[in-house]
């Protein structure tokens, strides 16, 4: 039965269409099912086409060349029709540039990351799309043009008043360099536990300036552990190590309690310098909390950190190092790293 009155079609029926369509439903039954008039079922057919390759095989099953077929998508029906919605008023700065909206959904849903960062990448990289401004993109979500991205308002933390009770293990942050607070040398790295319900935990380094993320998984939360981790990097590292792991800054959990073990090096002497920062102020640590709040968009809390393998481990360091970040104008901490490592050398 057809529906009278109604102007415009849902989603919903858009899908509907699109799953009649690939069962090889006639397009009268389509329209029939849908409720709609069939001169309305090919415009919207019209308004959701695109054409792809569709391989020939042979008798063997061999692909022998490609086929172009014209096809139905409802999501790009619908992206057009919210498109051709608000081109009533103000039309939009992106036009009919549909791949742009395509590739920030794409790298939103299938790579994690935030609308913001993929818009700095688009600037960053100098991809073909229509140049739009973080301001723009941001509303055209809030109108829905973007469907499949939603925005999310978190309340802001609010933190508490330190107060000293004991001194600290080792050398009080409050006797750490200026220039580590200001950023402005390499070298300096921050350092945290990420746990799960088990004794098994990521040891997470973070580096000051590019941003670098280094992730150990630890079979427990010992002082131990922590400098087996670091024996690692400074066999890794060699004769470069004191100047790419010049401090580090820790709380005061007790994996950090060894503060002689941490600083000697495993050849004789200081390697580095650690620094405590002040009981509960996390703050102190802001790159190293920050960036561990992303490891848990990839491994949220309540996980089984017994249970990941290696190679997901460095799937989530890969993942951390190519984030394109705002607060490094949209380039990425392993192309930072990299080139602090080529001056080293």
């Amino acid at each position: 039965m057809k529906t009278k009155g109604t102007k415009n079609l849902t989603f919903s029926q858009r899908l509907q269409i699109e799953t009649l369509l690939n069962a090889k439903i006639k397009k009268q039954v389509i329209a029939d099912t849908v409720g709609i008039n069939i001169r309305t079922l090919y415009y919207e057919l019209n308004r959701g086409k695109y054409i792809y390759d569709k391989p020939v095989k042979d008798f063997y099953g061999d692909v022998v060349r490609y086929k172009k077929i014209t096809g139905y998508s409802s999501q790009i029906a619908q992206e057009r029709y919210k498109i051709a919605c608000t081109s009533k008023g103000r039309p939009l700065k992106i036009g009919n540039d549909y791949e742009l909206l395509h590739y920030i959904e794409q790298r939103v849903k299938n790579d994690k990351l935030s609308a913001c960062a993929v818009l700095g990448e688009i600037k960053y990289k100098n991809l073909p799309f229509t140049s739009i401004s973080k301001t723009t993109l941001y509303r055209y979500i809030e109108m829905g043009i973007l469907g499949n991205i939603r925005i999310t308002n978190k309340p802001k933390k609010t933190y508490r008043k330190v107060i000293m009770k004991r001194a600290p293990k080792g050398t009080s942050i409050e006797r750490r360099p200026l220039e580590i607070k200001e950023r402005k040398t390499f070298g300096h790295w921050e350092i945290d536990c990420v746990c799960g319900p088990t004794k098994t935990t990521l040891l997470v380094l973070s580096e000051r300036l590019t941003r670098k993320e280094i992730i150990f998984k630890m079979n427990d939360q010992k002082s131990n552990s922590v400098i087996r981790c670091l024996n690692v990097l400074e066999k890794q590292y060699g004769k470069n190590f004191r100047k790419v792991f010049k401090s580090i800054t820790v709380d005061n959990g007790s994996e950090f309690s060894n503060f002689v073990g941490m600083e000697k090096s495993r050849y004789g002497g200081k390697r580095t310098y650690v620094y405590y920062c002040h009981p509960y102020c996390s703050s102190e640590r802001g790159t190293n909390e920050r960036l561990n709040r992303e490891i848990r968009r990839l491994i949220p809390k309540g996980t089984d950190l017994s249970l990941l393998t290696k190679d997901y481990v460095k799937k989530v360091v890969s993942w951390l190092n190519d984030y394109p970040r705002e607060v490094l104008k949209y380039a990425t901490s392993r192309e930072l790293f990299d080139k602090q490592l080529q001056l080293l050398a």
